[in-house]
């Protein structure tokens, strides 16, 4: 409860802040919402030749890349601006001044900065899915409604496990801000029909990093309904990831030497 309170906190000093400067919370909302119309537009382009992509039609194929959306934003509203500010910490030394703090550092890292910005294009991204499952006549079960939700949260964990792994290298090199321009290029294998994957690189990212499961399990339960097996398996993958990402952290502390050291 103690940490629950400290995040309330620092979203509602996030919100002041982004209300502070409007130009720039527009700005953001603005070139979001730019580049999700595009990924609609190139869905529309490509289903204007075809009738179906390994299985998905249009509107569900507009159900994967919006749950991905949606998910993508929650986590740069929430996760990843703070994350992206470890490797300055760390070269810094201002990471002395988390490790003093009667709290995990890895939840004062995640949660020390917050962009509200995202929120609304997460917004703009449930109403692009709510049209899609009302166009295509769907009527989830509570129960589905619910594991959907679930494995949105579990797709959260995902990212923020393989971003924290990243992130983590910074303990070890000095300039670690450029493998965040890894992690904008892995990312967008999340919205890829994981049946249309094949070989070496549907197994790389569905078992060492489950991106093609991230946003493929979640619009599968959503249109087809629980199948368990899909879900345990991302479950499991994700469990790893995080399991790994958590250790490596952990290793890259114990490795940190502070600033006054």
């Amino acid at each position: 409860m103690k940490l629950l309170r400290l995040w309330l906190l620092q979203v509602r000093y996030a919100a002041t802040r982004e209300l502070m400067f409007r130009a720039s919370f527009f700005v953001w909302v603005a070139v979001e919402l730019a580049w999700f119309i595009i990924q609609l537009a190139f869905i529309g382009v490509i289903y204007h030749h075809v009738d179906e992509v390994a299985g998905w039609n249009r509107d569900q194929m507009i159900i994967l890349v919006a749950t991905n959306q949606l998910v993508m934003q929650i986590f740069t509203a929430f996760l990843m601006p703070g994350l992206s500010k470890l490797p300055e910490l760390v070269r810094t030394g201002k990471l002395d001044f988390i490790l003093l703090k009667p709290a995990p550092p890895a939840f004062l890292v995640s949660t020390s900065h917050l962009e509200i910005g995202p929120l609304a294009n997460g917004s703009i991204a449930a109403v692009v899915l709510a049209g899609s499952v009302y166009a295509l006549g769907l009527h989830p079960s509570a129960l589905a409604l619910a594991a959907y939700l679930g494995l949105i949260v579990a797709g959260l964990l995902v990212h923020y496990a393989i971003l924290m792994g990243l992130v983590s290298l910074t303990f070890w090199i000095i300039q670690a801000e450029s493998v965040l321009l890894g992690y904008y290029t892995i990312f967008h294998v999340a919205r890829i029909p994981r049946e249309a994957a094949a070989g070496w690189f549907r197994i790389f990212f569905t078992f060492a990093i489950p991106l093609l499961l991230v946003a493929n399990v979640p619009a599968s339960t959503l249109i087809r309904g629980l199948d368990p097996g899909p879900i345990f398996l991302f479950l499991l993958s994700g469990l790893g990831v995080a399991i790994a990402s958590t250790l490596f952290f952990r290793l890259g502390l114990r490795r940190y030497q502070s600033a006054s050291s």
